[in-house]
């Protein structure tokens, strides 16, 4: 019976230790996980909109007394942009790529973090310059084809259409519409855009996160390579590719594996410019049709700012939401521009004239 009691006392007092322990942790971990929290930012706001040399007041308050700050660090999209003593500090805005731009604050002690906030900014540039356009040429065009890629090379046009069961690669004679050689998709595949590198012909698919590559002389088959996102438009930007997945996001990829580079955030004056759907890359700018508009943005590639706005209202009459203008190309050496849509009759060559 003595020695029950004497293992029952011993396990109380093994559990008891084990419990105080725990206690104990618990109490130390609390100063360590609410730390970052003791800090307001007064100004600017989150998500406040603002320009491009712009003069913004960051100024901050801490809420809890005890702590003691001898040095602020800003950090602006992941780098440090200053350091300061004090409450309030004047930061230019001259970050060049638009959209969002991530910053943080970071009070020091003795050079411990002791406390830290994040907040948002947003960058719109400013208002893009705005086009018309003037009709050319007209050249016929397959009304069964559902164009979603389109580029000029070598005195030919290369067409991707999708639809699942329609989709396919062709090689087009521009004058009388007629294809010369031509690959068709599984049906299982629903065609989007088209660029050429180095005599490589990508072409996207839409949610089957597959790119297909051909030899452009034999349109055999070379490989495919696999990405994430939904696949849109796509163009050649130097020796990156650049792809759009129907969001205001462009990504610079690897042509030989698809791993991205960097990425942009396509804006104009009045905010996020999504449905960015078919691309080409003409004059250091990427043209992108916005899906079931009339409308063709010119990117700048390095910034995402939205320097160029063309309406092509009217260039086709039997245009509409499911039949909308999709597909742009450029023949580079005699300076022409192509532009058609899904199941139209027409090519037509324009030239774009400044309006305002």
């Amino acid at each position: 019976m003595l020695r029950y009691l004497s293992l029952c006392l011993l396990f109380i007092y093994i559990y008891a230790c084990h419990n105080t322990r725990q206690t104990d942790n618990s109490k130390t971990e609390t100063p360590k996980n609410t730390k970052k929290v003791n800090v307001n930012i007064v100004s600017p706001q989150n998500g406040q909109q603002v320009q491009q040399n712009e003069i913004i007041d960051i100024i901050y308050e801490i809420k809890n007394d005890s702590l003691d700050i001898d040095t602020a660090v800003l950090f602006v999209n992941n780098r440090e942009a200053a350091r300061f003593t004090g409450a309030h500090y004047k930061w230019t805005m001259n970050e060049k790529r638009t959209g969002r731009q991530s910053l943080r604050l970071s009070m020091r002690a003795d050079g411990v973090e002791v406390a830290a906030a994040s907040f948002v900014l947003k960058y719109f540039p400013p208002p893009p310059l705005y086009y018309s356009y003037s009709i050319v040429k007209q050249y016929p065009h397959n009304t069964g084809f559902f164009t979603q890629g389109l580029f000029y090379d070598e005195g030919f046009l290369y067409e991707g259409t999708g639809q699942y069961g329609s989709s396919a690669l062709m090689q087009i004679e521009p004058t009388t519409g007629k294809v010369m050689k031509s690959v068709n998709l599984s049906e299982k595949f629903f065609g989007e855009g088209i660029t050429l590198v180095n005599n490589r012909i990508y072409q996207l698919s839409w949610q089957e996160h597959q790119c297909f590559i051909y030899d452009k002389n034999t349109f055999e088959q070379l490989s495919t390579l696999s990405y994430t996102n939904e696949g849109w438009g796509i163009t050649t930007v130097g020796d990156l590719l650049a792809v759009s997945d129907g969001s205001s996001i462009i990504s610079f990829v690897n042509p030989d594996n698809f791993a991205e580079v960097r990425r942009i955030e396509v804006c104009s004056n009045k905010g996020n410019v999504s449905q960015l759907n078919e691309l080409e890359f003409i004059d250091g700018l990427i043209w992108a049709n916005v899906w079931q508009t009339n409308t063709v943005v010119m990117i700048n590639p390095e910034t995402g700012a939205v320097v160029g706005e063309i309406d092509l209202s009217g260039i086709y009459q039997n245009a509409n939401a499911e039949n909308c203008l999709n597909g742009i190309a450029c023949d580079a050496e005699n300076k022409r521009i192509f532009v058609t849509g899904k199941h139209w009759s027409k090519l037509f060559e324009i030239t774009i004239n400044q309006t305002k």
